[in-house]
């Protein structure tokens, strides 16, 4: 073939290429990943013990009281980890490397290790913490990884929202008797949330959120439930969502100390809830194209005393634009 008809045959194959681009009635999908660091490479950005310092002294990036390195040093984390009410400060461990590779934060209440698998463990122990068992209305360690996103996925705009998150128990360890331990007020569990807030400035619900919550372990409901529930935040004063379980992971135990994967398209699952949220009077001033999913958290909050590990990889939310 002469170079006039190989010019051609390229042309010729442009325009199929592009014809068949644009073939339906839909433009095709943009897809993108939502979460940075997926591995945890850069390390984490550490809160100081008491919400309040945060609250009261400028926000976060002036509170930060240090930074848990892993795999790259000196780059600013985009991840950060939460230790609100503990009594064991993380801040200014010296981390530890075993001949693995392993990278462990230790005190005498919590310790967190990166594996060079991109895997995290999260070790919350609350027999360190609790010097008698925790009452009705006191607050409760927590140890969490939080994540801002820098493009947040819309709702409006969104054909899918395909959310994925590997977790492993590790161990839960209940170090209170029958006698005080009240399942009402005492439990150690690990739920995830996204922050779901309207972004309008132009809309009377702007800055209105939820936190909707993907249940995961909680000691006290060993099985996996089918049902939704509505609470009420008082830290945060607005609502917590959480869906489902089934639809999410499925007939699983966590129990058995193995991993399970978790990955569905949670855009309907935020329909839903936003539905049910309208119905309650909250959002009712919100179109679809105004929410947005601004970040999430993860991790351990343990109201009682318990002794408990979690691993965690692989977390992504690929969303799929129109």
């Amino acid at each position: 073939m002469n170079k006039s008809g190989v010019i051609l045959l390229a042309m010729a194959s442009s325009l199929f290429l592009n014809a068949s681009i644009s073939v339906g009635d839909n433009p095709p999908a943009k897809e993108w990943e939502a979460f940075g660091d997926r591995a945890f490479e850069k390390g984490f950005a550490l809160t100081p013990l008491d919400p309040q310092i945060v609250q009261q002294n400028g926000g976060f990036e002036k509170t930060c009281v240090d930074t848990l390195y892993f795999k790259k040093t000196g780059t600013i984390p985009i991840w950060k980890m939460a230790q609100w009410y503990s009594k064991y400060d993380l801040g200014h461990t010296l981390p530890e490397k075993d001949e693995i590779g392993n990278i462990t934060y230790a005190n005498p209440g919590k310790k967190v290790i990166w594996n060079p698998d991109g895997s995290l463990h999260l070790e919350l122990n609350a027999s360190q913490e609790y010097e008698k068992p925790r009452k009705a209305n006191e607050a409760w360690p927590h140890l969490l990884i939080e994540q801002d996103f820098i493009r947040h996925p819309n709702i409006g705009k969104a054909r899918q929202l395909m959310f994925s998150i590997e977790l492993k128990l590790e161990k839960c360890e209940r170090k209170m008797p029958d006698s005080e331990y009240n399942p009402e007020i005492h439990t150690a569990q690990s739920p995830f949330y996204f922050v779901l807030k309207n972004a309008n400035p132009q809309s009377k619900d702007f800055n209105s959120f939820i936190w909707l919550g993907i249940p995961s372990f909680d000691y006290r409901y060993p099985q996996m439930n089918n049902t939704s529930t509505i609470s009420w935040d008082l830290g945060t004063s607005t609502y917590i969502y959480n869906v489902p379980q089934l639809p999410v992971w499925g007939n699983i135990s966590f129990e058995d100390k193995q991993w399970h994967q978790a990955k569905t398209d949670v855009l309907p699952l935020i329909k839903e809830a936003i539905e049910k949220m309208r119905a309650k009077g909250y959002f009712k001033d919100t179109a679809w194209d105004d929410l947005e999913i601004c970040g999430m958290n993860f991790g351990w909050e343990i109201p009682g005393t318990f002794d408990a590990a979690i691993s965690v990889k692989n977390l992504s939310l690929k969303v799929l634009d129109n």
